[in-house]
């Protein structure tokens, strides 16, 4: 049975859908905290490579300006 540093290791996150993956990312990321990272248990060493390997196989998201979408209507208060 692979261990998640295994599965981190073999990329094995690059069949997940992008959406699954950065929002699987986030989950574990909010476990962690900053102090954490300073002196990693195994525990936590497996959650970040968890983490870094979905986001590395996550598609490049981009920023849309809406104004571009939106024509710029004018609003009005």
């Amino acid at each position: 049975m692979k261990t998640r540093m295994d599965k981190a290791m073999s990329d094995d996150w690059r069949e997940e859908p992008s959406f699954k993956n950065i929002n699987e990312a986030i989950k574990l990321a909010r476990k962690i905290k900053i102090i954490d990272i300073i002196d990693p248990t195994t525990h936590i060493r497996h959650d970040l490579a968890e983490i870094v390997s979905r986001l590395h196989n996550a598609d490049k998201l981009e920023i849309i300006d809406l104004q571009d979408f939106s024509g710029n209507i004018n609003t009005y208060s």
